[in-house]
């Protein structure tokens, strides 16, 4: 079985220039917005805590517009390398705290991240 990596890798063609492509998603970079990180009261640190890991993959892979995302925590445990358990835990407590909204599909989770800024199309 090849080794799996989410490391961009060089697709040559013969009539074209090299392509890199990512087996997950091609973007390397996710929004984030100021007021997560710059908060003297630190109400964010102390309401996330380690699930701050979660959240930041969840805005990594979701959908730019409306930050919507479908999951199974069985493919988000793989992908962060942690048990289900943890992302369980932590999907509760991003809950609790009002972070996202998750909703079950029968097959995975939808999941919603409520303050989400769409950052516009210059």
């Amino acid at each position: 079985m090849p080794y799996k990596t989410n490391l961009p890798r060089k697709i040559i063609s013969h009539d074209a220039k090299p392509k890199t492509f990512s087996s997950s998603r091609s973007d390397w970079w996710t929004p984030l917005w100021r007021g997560l990180t710059v908060d003297p009261t630190a109400k964010h640190f102390r309401a996330m805590g380690s699930s701050v890991w979660l959240y930041l993959y969840l805005l990594t892979f979701a959908n730019r517009t409306t930050g919507n995302l479908f999951r199974r925590i069985s493919t988000v445990a793989g992908d962060m390398g942690m048990s289900s358990r943890t992302i369980s835990r932590w999907l509760k407590s991003l809950k609790a705290g009002g972070y996202i909204e998750v909703r079950h599909t029968g097959r995975s989770l939808q999941i919603a991240i409520t303050k989400w800024k769409p950052i516009n199309k210059r």
